[in-house]
């Protein structure tokens, strides 16, 4: 089971290689999130949004990836004040499934693409054994943790961008089954806010970084940047 495992990651790594190295922050997020805003284009977060909530564990990276970035235009995007409620999600199989339900379909309409909104539904909905539903969640979870991981390398140079501070730790300790063994932040070299995460392997310590800095609201450097038109689209 455990080679199974290890061939399965390395399958994922090798498959979406192409992908995130076509990926690169200062000049992707900035053309995602202003397409995400546009009536009639593909990548727009309402059509984007619309179709996830039906049919969601069938996106693409491609689409899942446009559609994350466009949650983060949104007005009710905040990302440091989600994260109590996200911890709860996290948590359901502690609560009454039919809490989770209840909460969940509001988050759903708000942000749909909540990693942790999906853990706890998949969870709840198989703790209430209703298979077809928590097959749907877990697809949908394990898709979203597929196309982080398909936004970089985990380097400094090239990090997997998330839409929330706990994302990083839902990847290592929830579809990585890993134990985090130390937290910190920092900056990439255009001075983006990362999140840097470490984990046990078997043959020593593992660090991820994780871009953050559209989450840090009035701090947020490239925001700040979308907004002023400084983005270079070429660099």
């Amino acid at each position: 089971m455990k080679k199974m495992f290890i061939l399965f990651l390395t399958f994922l790594f090798i498959s979406t290689l192409s992908f995130s190295q076509d990926f690169k922050y200062e000049k992707d997020y900035p053309r995602l999130y202003k397409q995400s805003q546009e009536e009639g284009n593909s990548q727009s977060y309402k059509q984007l949004k619309e179709s996830f909530l039906i049919e969601g564990e069938d996106f693409s990276n491609e689409e899942l990836l446009a559609l994350l970035v466009g949650q983060t235009a949104q007005k009710s995007y905040n990302a440091y004040g989600m994260v109590g409620l996200e911890r709860s999600f996290l948590g359901a199989e502690q609560f009454p499934a039919d809490t989770i339900f209840k909460y969940g379909k509001l988050v759903s309409e708000i942000n749909p693409v909540s990693l942790a909104l999906n853990y706890g539904l998949w969870k709840s909905y198989q703790k209430s054994k209703n298979t077809p539903m928590a097959n749907v969640y877990e697809n949908r979870f394990n898709l979203l943790c597929e196309t982080i991981l398909s936004s970089g390398d985990g380097s400094k140079q090239n990090p997997y961008f998330v839409i929330s501070p706990i994302d990083g730790t839902i990847i290592i300790s929830k579809y990585l089954g890993k134990e985090i063994t130390q937290m910190g932040s920092g900056e990439d070299a255009n001075g983006y806010f990362l999140d840097i995460l470490s984990y046990k392997t078997e043959s020593g310590d593992q660090t991820l970084h994780f871009v953050i800095d559209h989450g840090m609201g009035g701090l947020s450097k490239i925001l700040m940047e979308i907004n002023e038109g400084t983005v270079e689209e070429d660099r």
